[in-house]
């Protein structure tokens, strides 16, 4: 395992995610096979965990914590986040706080995030004093390290970073999809300005870039030659960054995490491994029409709508060229109990989404291409 220095700190380069960790049924996490990755996540050499109150239906902090629970508070570092939207009023910050430490059966946060800051949730920070509280737990010993993960543009970040100093670290969604396609490149360079330590989120696109739909992106990586599978690339693109601290990977399975932990012991990339990833953008930017990233901030959608579950379906059937003679794409589309002619436009999800995305009007677009599959029988 490689591992990073952080103000004395010893923290491994790849950090366990839980964002996606696996389901029992639906809605209900397996606390069995969390507790084996877990125990794999350590014996491989990762001590940076990640979780925030929302993930895995509320349940990811508990899982954690739980799994975590034999093993020496000292020998593993523990992130979490403050969900502004979840604020009424200034006292919440604190309940959420104390609640979230229960969870994690924990005393203290190593690390502390204020969590998805966008454009529109910006003023929350000020609104609820979150700054002030985070400020006050880390004088009592129950915040080590202050950070944010952002979801906004340059701008935004530039601002939040020089408006609080008190920042330590910046946690970002950076990929060699997004380098240049969502800005990541010039957020990443923003944070090497102000000399803040950069924590990656979605290094692999919400597992897109681990197996690309594009076959002419995959024809273009296999051009490397080295043998290295698609999420090796995508890794060792953003862990030999020099201002990254730590990659997150929100596995789903013991087989991902293995992977990555054999992926965080290989070397930098290759010259020629480089130039095919740069390659592989164009192919990648022109297949995969809604950069999706299925994190779900977007479920409890009022109407039911799947809307993560129809981007995939959507993205993965424009790689092909919505030609796939074995199977109807219209009927693949029809099977969703809700879709794109059931949205209320109510909004919320647009609010959610950290990728910006007009939910409302790709929903209609695509509900309208997959009609015209429809009439031409495919």
């Amino acid at each position: 395992m490689n591992y990073t220095n952080f103000k004395g700190k010893k923290l491994s380069k790849l950090g366990f995610g839980t964002l996606r960790l696996p389901e029992k049924r639906k809605g209900e996490l397996d606390f069995g096979q969390i507790q084996q990755m877990v125990d794999c996540a350590m014996e491989g050499g990762v001590n940076y965990f990640d979780t925030a109150y929302s993930y895995g239906n509320e349940q990811a902090e508990k899982a954690l914590g739980q799994a975590l629970s034999g093993y020496p508070r000292e020998s593993y570092y523990l992130a979490d986040k403050i969900p502004t939207w979840k604020c009424r009023e200034k006292s919440d910050v604190g309940k959420i706080f104390d609640e979230q430490l229960r969870r994690c059966r924990t005393e203290y946060f190593d690390f502390y995030l204020i969590h998805s800051v966008k454009e529109h949730r910006y003023e929350d920070i000020e609104k609820f004093s979150v700054m002030e509280y985070l400020k006050e737990e880390k004088e009592r010993g129950r915040i080590r390290h202050i950070g944010a993960s952002a979801h906004c543009g340059p701008d935004l970040l530039r601002k939040m970073l020089a408006s609080y100093e008190e920042l330590e670290f910046i946690q970002l969604q950076i990929n060699y999809m997004d380098w240049e396609y969502f800005q990541a490149g010039e957020l990443y360079r923003i944070a090497e300005e102000f000399e803040k330590p950069v924590f990656v989120m979605e290094p692999l696109r919400g597992g897109m870039l681990a197996d690309p739909v594009s076959r002419e992106a995959r024809r273009i990586l296999d051009e490397a030659g080295t043998g290295a599978s698609y999420a090796s690339l995508a890794m060792r693109f953003v862990a030999e960054l020099s201002a990254v601290a730590v990659v997150l990977s929100g596995v789903s399975d013991l087989s991902q995490l293995k992977e990555n932990i054999r992926i965080f012991a290989n070397p930098v990339l290759t010259q020629r491994e480089r130039q095919c990833v740069r390659k592989a953008v164009s192919a990648l930017q022109a297949d995969i029409l809604i950069p999706c990233t299925s994190c779900d901030y977007c479920s409890g959608c009022p109407a039911g709508i799947p809307i993560s579950q129809i981007f995939k379906t959507y993205n993965e059937a424009a790689a092909w060229d919505f030609h796939r003679p074995w199977k109807s794409l219209s009927g693949q589309y029809r099977t969703f109990s809700k879709n794109g002619r059931d949205c209320i436009r109510c909004g919320k999800c647009q609010s959610h989404c950290p990728q910006n995305i007009p939910i409302i009007d790709r929903l209609a677009m695509i509900d309208k291409k997959y009609a015209q599959l429809a009439r031409e029988g495919k």
